[in-house]
């Protein structure tokens, strides 16, 4: 067998990622022959969330006792119905099923986090967050490492939907050498054989037609592993296809939500059994600018609301044990409201880790409002801290190598 380690090694990579080909198939072909059948296989799942755009880390864990708050934001700050996690500290009053979740054990809540030297570009700062390097840059994401350590080490199942990018591109964090799958929706990942035996695929697909014209000038082994590839990408749709049949909600998802939907199509991901690893989706709109606590308030309610769903929906599956999940946002805001009611790039931020692996509690050093910088909080937690824990406590992979030095781990998840 031609297997995916005896592929990258010949230096075809570059052929298929710098090719204009059908994304499934690109990404089906990390999807090749496991280097042994009776791999390992761990049953525990992260979910990220990201809130695109810099989240207002200071209206969403609020000091609300803290009169430099108060005077920093005399239009958008929250003056009443914050829910309480200390005397000092509370949730924004949208975010009830987060309480709920803090109170029941189920929600950490990490502060100030952020990295040294920040960077209030967007695009910079994401990319630092995505590879988990302070240099950023384009290349493999923290996760994407993560997926092809799995492989290396004969860990990886084997399938394209270890780790699956909710929407139409893949979440660079999950850029990998190994499989990663976009999805929009289950019936969009359809490669369905015709006849009624299915003995044989619509030659019209883009996958089909692409795998045709290669397979026809490739020499073996290399229409060997189209082949596996194929079989991979079929297996992996028929059963796609058979839990989009079959797949009954344990939950009212918020209509209109487009997070709600990403987090319902990562759920019938996760009941399908295909072993996914990690998943990724996303909330956007957080940049405001202007006229911020409209949008901000509603946002966070968007986010409680879906995921109260996401975690009640796997909790009626059976499998809400043994998923995580986990909030990161490019950077927060500053401390004080600008002239338009709203808020510019700032720094530090709060990160939640949810579900029942998470040790409900409050870590992390709470931000100084008074001793800032350059109008800035200063962060208390390096969120690779936050990224070494996830990984080495709860993925059980070795976080050193992955993210290229050592950080400490905190105490986050149950033991």
């Amino acid at each position: 067998m031609f297997t995916r380690r005896d592929f990258l090694r010949q230096g075809l990579l570059p052929v298929f990622s710098g090719s204009s080909v059908p994304a499934v198939f690109a990404n089906g072909v990390y999807a090749a022959a496991a280097d042994s059948p009776n791999a390992a296989r761990s049953d525990r799942i992260l979910v990220l969330v990201q809130l695109a755009g810099g989240n207002d880390g200071l209206n969403t864990v609020i000091p609300f006792q803290d009169g430099a708050y108060h005077d920093a934001r005399p239009t958008i700050r929250q003056e009443t119905g914050v829910l309480p996690l200390s005397p000092t500290l509370g949730l924004h009053p949208n975010l009830k099923f987060l309480k709920q979740s803090f109170d029941q054990g189920r929600l950490a809540i990490v502060q100030g986090v952020g990295y040294p030297n920040p960077n209030l570009s967007h695009f910079a700062s994401m990319a630092i967050w995505e590879s988990a390097s302070v240099r950023g840059g384009i290349g493999e994401g923290w996760l994407g490492r993560y997926l092809a350590y799995l492989d290396q080490v004969g860990e990886s199942p084997n399938h394209a939907l270890e780790g699956v990018s909710a929407g139409p591109l893949v979440a660079p964090e999950l850029r990998s050498s190994a499989p990663v799958t976009t999805l929009t929706s289950l019936r969009a990942f359809q490669l369905q054989p015709v006849g009624e035996h299915g003995t044989a695929v619509d030659a019209e697909n883009p996958l089909m037609r692409f795998y045709g014209a290669f397979k026809a000038n490739a020499p073996a082994p290399y229409g060997a592993l189209l082949d596996t590839t194929l079989q991979e990408a079929l297996r992996a749709s028929h059963a796609l296809q058979a839990t989009d049949r079959s797949y009954q909600a344990k939950a009212t998802y918020p209509a209109q939500s487009p997070i709600a939907s990403s987090l319902k199509l990562v759920a019938e991901t996760i009941v399908s059994g295909q072993g996914v690893r990690v998943a990724h989706v996303t909330l956007g709109g957080f940049d405001n600018h202007a006229r911020e606590k409209a949008v901000h308030d509603r946002l966070l309610q968007d986010l409680d609301q879906a995921l109260s769903a996401f975690m009640q929906d796997l909790q009626g599956q059976g499998v809400a044990d043994r998923v995580l999940v986990m909030t990161w946002s490019e950077f927060g805001r500053r401390v004080n409201e600008n002239g338009s009611a709203g808020t510019d790039h700032g720094t530090a931020a709060p990160m939640f880790l949810l579900g029942a692996p998470a040790s409900g509690g409050l870590y992390g050093e709470t931000p100084s409002l008074q001793s800032l910088d350059n109008g800035n909080l200063k962060f208390t937690t390096d969120f690779r801290s936050v990224y070494a824990t996830v990984l080495q406590d709860y993925l059980q992979a070795p976080a050193s190598d992955l993210l290229g030095g050592n950080f400490e781990t905190l105490p986050l998840l149950k033991t």
